[in-house]
């Protein structure tokens, strides 16, 4: 019975932000090739992010162990020698969701800024961070001696995971409320880890 209300919520949610982002969905849809041929006439957020990337990933190919430098990702002299084939690549995307003098979008997604400015080895640090503070809250959960640790376990595991992939659309800006966030439940799993040693003796 649980299980099929979460079910329920989740189908609900999900189809709620479908509604919402009914339009940006469908012109990604487009950009795919799934349907339609018709070439778009401004910058769709879906298809941009995926120009992004792409440049990012190939910015790290060619600098694939230690990155080219902490948001060097967004400079002209860094990501201009691949914008000939990105634009290859993406044909059909117009001219202005193309990183420019004057439009340094970035990379606009974590995971793929951190293998381009700071290559695999700080991607692995980054989800080391993260993937710690799952554990740690999964051993809260687990270990919680009160149903009220418990739910506070499992909340901040959802929270973080939620937070990962809200992280796949932004790269890295300091200060916003998102790295706010993710710093408190950080911070949370690690306290609900050690009261719960502490208390419980795990």
């Amino acid at each position: 019975r649980r299980f099929l209300a979460l079910l329920a919520l989740v189908l609900v949610v999900g189809g709620g932000v479908t509604a919402i982002r009914a339009d940006s969905l469908e012109q990604f849809v487009r950009f795919l090739g799934v349907r339609g041929d018709e070439r778009p006439q401004g910058v769709e957020t879906y298809s941009q992010r995926t120009v992004l990337a792409y440049i990012g990933l190939r910015i790290w190919e060619d600098s694939p162990v230690v990155g080219v430098g902490w948001q060097r990702s967004g400079r002209e002299d860094v990501f201009e020698p691949y914008l000939e084939d990105a634009r290859e690549r993406f044909p059909d995307v117009v001219d202005f969701a193309f990183p420019a003098p004057g439009r340094e979008w970035g990379v606009q997604n974590l995971y793929v800024q951190m293998l381009a400015d700071a290559g695999v080895v700080g991607l692995l640090l980054l989800l080391a961070v993260g993937v710690s503070g799952i554990v740690l809250a999964w051993r809260t959960m687990i270990h919680a001696p009160n149903p009220w640790a418990t739910g506070v376990g499992l909340v901040v595991i959802c929270a973080l995971l939620t937070l990962a992939g809200e992280w796949a659309s932004l790269g890295i800006v300091a200060g916003i409320p998102l790295q706010a966030a993710t710093c408190l439940l950080l911070g949370l799993a690690a306290a609900g880890a050690a009261t719960v040693e502490e208390e419980a003796g795990v």
